[in-house]
């Protein structure tokens, strides 16, 4: 089995630190022959781990499927200095695979004393509002325009390693044949290992830098401080402070609202709707439908309209009108609430100068619109 260590010259730009004990912290990634630990073989682990003063980086590559056992036992063996094992879509594939591993062959390793965290996971409920390809750790890099020497993706190794097998056997059997054979030129089996290698190496750096991915989902999570709240052009706009620093600009939107953010600002412009609009009242029962007015008022002053006059309300007329300037709303977040018609999905809530001084009722509306953004 070979081992390589050394050091990453580069560092993770969001705070680890803040959440976690740096000293603690793991990053890992997997290369194997396949999907299906019963029919396939891992053949290369590489992890990334602070010490001293930065990140380190360590691989154990097998040599031959030979030393499979000895390389998962090596790893997890490190692994007991750590807390927290980060990785990217681990949760679906390398964990798996490596307790499959472990299981066949009888080794008693899991990794139950670690908290998990899944980059992929963390960052994946809020896809919609990348616009991305695909959510591959590849396309993350690139959105973060994060470079990378290596140009294989993981199936392409598959060749490169059973290849590496194939050149490391034939130059052995060269080399015990005529002992005294040299060469100047590199040999083929050392090109393909380092191929491997830096692909690996690439993979887990590459879960080092992508971290700042982790504040497009603190955008959503953490709190946020409103700015600045007004209307302008027959918008609602809002200027707001969130506990993120985005490194790429964010924009999002649909037919209502429009979103972006970049840094630790961001700014929300919703369509209002300026005229009138209704109210209805849930408990229909307990009111009168007045058919000239086209309105309803409750029972307890009804007596004093004509019979001829009013009608028992229903849920579609038991309502007052309003004039206004109303933001929509996805479900019924701010009382009262109005609608244009009684089955409309959308209904809204008034914009009136309480409502922009209301700084909770904003946060709770920037929440929920954002919300919907990301999920409608």
């Amino acid at each position: 089995m070979i081992t390589r260590q050394f050091q990453l010259e580069q560092k993770s730009e969001y705070p680890l630190e803040r959440d976690y004990d740096i000293n603690r912290i793991i990053f890992f990634d997997i290369e194997t022959t396949g999907f299906a630990a019963e029919s396939t073989y891992l053949y290369l682990i590489g992890c990334a781990y602070y010490k001293a003063t930065g990140f380190e980086l360590i691989q154990w590559f097998s040599e031959g499927i030979q030393e499979e056992a000895l390389l998962l036992s090596t790893f997890f063996d490190f692994l007991k200095d750590y807390d927290v094992i980060f990785h990217y879509n681990g949760t679906g594939f390398d964990i798996p695979y490596l307790l499959r591993k472990v299981k066949m062959f009888g080794l008693a390793y899991s990794f139950d004393n670690l908290l998990s965290v899944d980059l992929y996971k963390k960052i994946s409920p809020y896809k919609k509002i990348f616009k991305l390809a695909n959510f591959k750790l590849k396309t993350i890099e690139d959105f973060l325009n994060i470079p990378r020497e290596d140009t294989f993706n993981g199936g392409e190794l598959i060749q490169v390693y059973q290849s590496y097998l194939g050149k490391k056997h034939y130059e052995a059997l060269r080399k015990s044949r005529d002992p005294m054979l040299t060469t100047t030129a590199p040999l083929e089996s050392d090109i393909l290992l380092n191929q491997l290698l830096l692909h690996n190496k690439d993979d887990v750096k590459g879960l080092l830098l992508i971290c700042p991915i982790l504040y497009y989902s603190d955008m959503f999570e953490k709190p946020i401080r409103i700015l600045q709240a007004g209307i302008d052009e027959g918008k609602l706009n809002i200027r707001f402070e969130i506990t993120a620093q985005l490194p790429v600009w964010l924009h999002s939107g649909d037919d209502l609202s429009y979103f972006s953010a970049h840094g630790n600002i961001a700014h929300l412009s919703v369509q209002v709707y300026e005229g009138e609009l209704k109210h209805y009242y849930e408990n229909y029962k307990d009111y009168y439908y007045l058919p000239a007015e086209d309105y309803a008022i409750h029972k307890s002053v009804a007596h004093y309209v004509d019979k001829d006059f009013r009608t028992k309300a229903k849920p579609s007329n038991c309502y007052v009108k309003k004039q206004g300037i109303f933001a929509p709303q996805y479900e019924l977040l701010i009382s009262p609430y109005f609608k244009i018609n009684y089955q409309d999905r959308i209904s809204f809530s008034e914009v009136h100068t309480d409502f922009l001084l209301q700084e909770e009722n904003l946060e709770r509306y920037v929440r929920h619109i954002l919300s919907h953004l990301v999920t409608g």
